[in-house]
């Protein structure tokens, strides 16, 4: 009797820890391979996941205003179509969902997936019961940031362009605008896949959030926020400007050669004098101007829902690589995003919120909310005042006599910008600007780039222009 009670014992020892180690192994992945399993496109749950998409009603996706950007209809032999109604102007943050066909997806259908097929809040184990069991459900609705009349006209302003525009609110960080062109149609994909995926042109590149330029004089924000960080007296110093430079034997020109003679720093400001902020950048030093630019985030990736580069900003080696960085210039590449995110603390008292795309998820029957975003601070790269003096600078830049950015004047509304014309040697420069209105109350930032355009202040700031007018003035 005593050996078969030991051996209940043991057995019972046994299962315990069988039972307890299953129980372990199912917290670690409820807890920490959740969002993986949920994600992974070789897992058991998303080979059933596709399958489900062929009997959940896809979500809609909406516009800030509740205007339908894509919806999903069942045709007459019952499978699912999905419909782009605003097609090429949004393709590039709506991206496409073409799991029926084995392709994967992007953008807002990729970062919401779970959201646009009814499954958010659910753990793991009963999402996978709900694919084996449910029939005919419907998926929940996708509300976005963004004004699809602002994004339309911010389209048409870049047709037959190259580049990229960002528009956003810079107090909370809700995405207005994104446009990448040039563009394609997501209704088309199905039968141009490989067309469509290997275009010269990169269509499908979203040029807002990934495309990687240059910046340019826009920079020079950055450069004149490290001033009046670190080294305020300079802030006061004048500079003999001959349309040139030379940096350790080397000759910088700037742009058209122009002589500006003696100047103050606004007047190189509004301007856009590189001679002089080169000068001012050799006076700043590379460790005080690469602490500024990494306090903006050029470091590193912008967080957002849907795919964001890296930008790029390599430790600054020497005086020739300090001078070119100083006007942007060198080997930095940042995004449009980036640029916008730049302006966007100056707009906002110092502070960079963090951007973002989805308003709120609600269900398309009850109409609740299930999801909702909420405004966090993302930096903080620079104080109030430094700020203010920046904004000073930027008014001045499009509302001075001799201000690089004239093109963006709006009678009625104060706007305060920054041009840029970035060389690359790829072919002519590209054409920047940044900016925000009106500016004792910021409601919108804009940054626009196209490339190879030519003079910022020429081709880039119209096109912020009427953005911000239609924003303000609607």
């Amino acid at each position: 009797m005593s050996n078969l009670n030991r051996n209940i014992k043991i057995l019972f020892g046994v299962f315990s820890v069988l039972f307890f180690g299953l129980i372990a192994y199912l917290t670690y992945f409820q807890i920490y391979e959740r969002d993986r399993l949920i994600t992974s496109s070789y897992s058991v749950y998303n080979r059933r996941l596709i399958e489900q998409e062929k009997k959940i009603l896809r979500g809609s996706i909406l516009d800030r205003n509740g205007i339908v950007l894509a919806k999903s209809i069942i045709e007459a032999d019952g499978s699912q179509k999905r419909e782009y109604l605003d097609g090429p102007a949004f393709a590039q943050v709506i991206g496409y969902s073409r799991r029926i066909y084995q392709q994967g997806n992007a953008g807002i259908e990729k970062a919401y997936d779970r959201e646009l097929l009814g499954m958010v809040g659910n753990d793991p184990i009963i999402i996978l019961r709900k694919l084996v069991l449910a029939k005919g459900q419907v998926g929940d609705n996708v509300y976005l940031t963004i004004d699809k009349t602002l994004q339309d006209l911010a389209y048409k302003e870049m047709e037959g362009k190259k580049g990229a525009v960002v528009a956003l609110n810079p107090k909370t960080g809700e995405i207005l605008a994104m446009v990448s062109t040039p563009s394609y149609d997501p209704n088309t994909l199905g039968e141009n896949w490989k067309e469509i995926m290997t275009s010269p042109d990169n269509v499908v590149l979203n040029r807002a959030t990934q495309g990687l330029y240059p910046p340019g004089s826009v920079f020079k924000i950055v450069t004149t926020a490290a001033v009046l960080t670190y080294e305020p007296e300079l802030y006061n110093k004048t500079f003999d400007c001959k349309g040139y430079i030379i940096v350790d034997g080397n000759r910088i020109n700037d742009f058209g050669g122009i002589a500006h003679g003696i100047e103050d720093f606004k007047q190189a400001f509004y301007r856009s004098c590189n001679s002089f902020f080169i000068q001012i950048g050799l006076d700043l030093g590379s460790e005080n101007l690469q602490s500024m630019a990494y306090n903006f985030g050029l470091d590193k990736r912008v967080p957002l829902e849907i795919d964001t580069a890296k930008n790029y900003f390599p430790p600054i080696e020497g005086k020739v690589a300090l001078a070119e960085t100083s006007i942007g210039q060198g080997k930095i590449l940042v995004t449009p995003l980036t640029m916008a995110l730049v302006a966007s603390a100056v707009a906002n008292d110092g502070v960079i919120m963090k951007p973002y795309l989805m308003r709120y998820v609600a269900d398309p029957i009850s109409g609740t909310v299930i999801e909702k975003s909420t405004p966090s601070q993302y930096l903080n790269p620079i104080s109030k005042k430094v700020a203010d003096t920046i904004k000073q600078l930027m008014i001045g830049a499009v509302n001075d006599k001799d201000g690089t950015g004239k093109a963006a004047q709006i009678p009625g509304i104060t706007v305060a910008g920054k041009t840029g014309t970035a060389e690359n040697p790829h072919g002519d420069p590209h054409a920047w600007f940044v900016g925000f209105a009106p500016a004792e109350n910021p409601q919108i930032v804009v940054s626009v780039i196209v490339e190879n355009g030519g003079e910022g202040g020429k081709v880039a700031a119209p096109i912020a222009r009427d953005i911000i007018r239609s924003y303000l003035t609607k």
